[in-house]
């Protein structure tokens, strides 16, 4: 390996401390603007719930549908949320297009490289997805991401595909750090 890359390779990570990233290289104007536009709301301090330990709070979990029916929305940061997903979980038709959207905040510092990790279950045999996120400063606002971004997924129709199902979804961010994570009941009927 060459001396640059192994130096690149041996270089600490860079920190998601907002403060340290702003102080950094402060006197260059134009470095400093472009380091505001970047992180937005946490440049001028709004860094989240100072109480809250958490760095992600998944806020919302909604599965739209296209047109067939009401949207099935879940809220996550609380824990009787969480409760009434893990009981009541969800029933979707076969056939019916559908796409998932996760409103969540940030706090404390950036978050980066978050990741949703999907996991289905049905008798043994099961399918695993994970989707980039990407990465987000610190706001009170939430952040809202929508997958697909562009068109429609649809549930799996026929007998083979009917039935009850065990879904798992995880948070983890680009250091392995998984900020949530929680299992339900899904069935797909006709």
């Amino acid at each position: 390996m060459a001396a640059e890359s192994q130096e690149a390779y041996n270089a600490p990570k860079a920190s998601g401390n907002v403060g340290e990233l702003l102080q950094a290289d402060a006197e260059d104007e134009s470095l400093r603007k472009y380091k505001e536009q970047l992180l937005g709301a946490a440049a001028k301090g709004d860094l989240g719930d100072a109480s809250d330990p958490r760095k992600l709070i998944v806020t919302e979990f909604r599965v739209m549908f296209n047109g067939a029916a009401p949207d099935l929305v879940f809220t996550l940061d609380n824990p009787a949320g969480m409760m009434l997903l893990k009981q009541n979980g969800m029933s979707i038709k076969e056939g019916v297009e559908y796409k998932f959207r996760i409103s969540f905040r940030v706090q404390h510092e950036i978050l980066a490289g978050l990741k949703f990790c999907n996991k289905t279950k049905k008798m043994g045999v099961s399918q695993a997805d994970e989707l980039m996120i990407g990465s987000y400063p610190p706001q009170t606002a939430a952040h809202v991401f929508e997958f697909p971004r562009h068109g429609w997924m649809e549930t799996p129709k026929g007998m083979m595909y009917r039935g009850s199902y065990t879904a798992t979804d995880k948070f983890v961010d680009s250091d392995g750090v998984v900020h949530l994570e929680y299992s339900y009941p899904l069935k797909v009927g006709k």
